[in-house]
């Protein structure tokens, strides 16, 4: 998994938790969160109405070179669903209803609020205002497509309805090792939330991000890495130590100063 597919996807979800209806019921990869069986029934183990997130596959074509930092085409999934056992009930009245709407729990009300708490999670994800949601579009170059899909079961009078929107778009390359991250870059943009969050996960995952980035290198070196190119390589385009260097620490060449004899001008008649 690329270090850029994790920052996207802890963006969305930061930058959609708190702003639906189903609150801050906002997870990240969570296993079986709303699972098909293989006879075709849906099954959820969540007790809320929930909004999970994936980056569950990607692909690259392509690849110049000996690239691996390369995303490509990166599909991010997300799916929310609702059931019977989510709802609210008036203990007075004896109704169902469903949460943060207060309509009466039934099978189109569920298609309802799962068409509703996608619109806001859109709304969320193009916020203007929203840091999270910056960071989560620049880390993508556009989106080529949105997949939809939906799926209900009323196993055991257990109703269930679950919508899934999957995005495919074009990732961001990850950062290369030793490469200086501009402050305005949105991946560290993202490093710098996490290294200042409130959550002590948070803050592990962006110190161990940030140590897999980190390093003191020669720009050669930096150009090898990206290029995946061998030390032959390198040489040919007059980069890098000079042949015969083991160590590898000949400085690159800055500047110099070639003096030619001096010619008198000739002129031709």
């Amino acid at each position: 998994m690329s270090l850029a597919r994790i920052a996207l996807r802890i963006a969305a979800v930061e930058a959609i938790k708190g702003r639906t209806l189903v609150g801050d019921n906002v997870l990240d990869s969570p296993n079986g969160a709303l699972d098909v069986q293989a006879d075709g029934s849906l099954r959820s183990e969540e007790e809320k109405p929930f909004i999970s997130i994936y980056t569950d596959s990607g692909k690259v074509e392509n690849v110049a070179s000996r690239q691996l930092n390369e995303n490509g085409i990166c599909d991010i999934v997300f799916e929310m669903g609702i059931s019977q056992a989510m709802t609210d009930l008036d203990r007075e009245t004896g109704v169902t209803s469903l949460v943060g709407i207060g309509v009466p729990a039934s099978d189109r009300a569920f298609e309802f609020f799962l068409d509703v708490v996608q619109r806001q999670m859109f709304d969320a994800l193009n916020d203007p205002e929203d840091p999270w949601a910056e960071i989560y579009r620049g880390l993508q170059y556009g989106i080529r497509k949105i997949e939809y899909a939906g799926a209900r079961n009323t196993d055991d009078g257990q109703k269930l309805a679950g919508h899934q929107v999957r995005i495919t778009l074009d990732l961001i390359d990850d950062p290369v090792r030793g490469e200086v991250l501009d402050d305005e870059a949105p991946f560290q943009k993202f490093l710098k939330q996490l290294e200042a969050s409130s959550d002590p996960v948070y803050r592990k995952q962006g110190a161990t991000i940030r140590s897999l980035i980190t390093a003191e290198e020669e720009s050669w070196q930096q150009i090898q890495r990206r290029q995946g190119m061998t030390a032959d390589e390198l040489l040919a385009l007059g980069l890098g130590p000079v042949a015969g260097d083991d160590e590898r620490a000949t400085p690159e060449f800055a500047q110099g100063h070639l003096e030619l004899p001096h010619r008198a001008n000739v002129v031709e008649e």
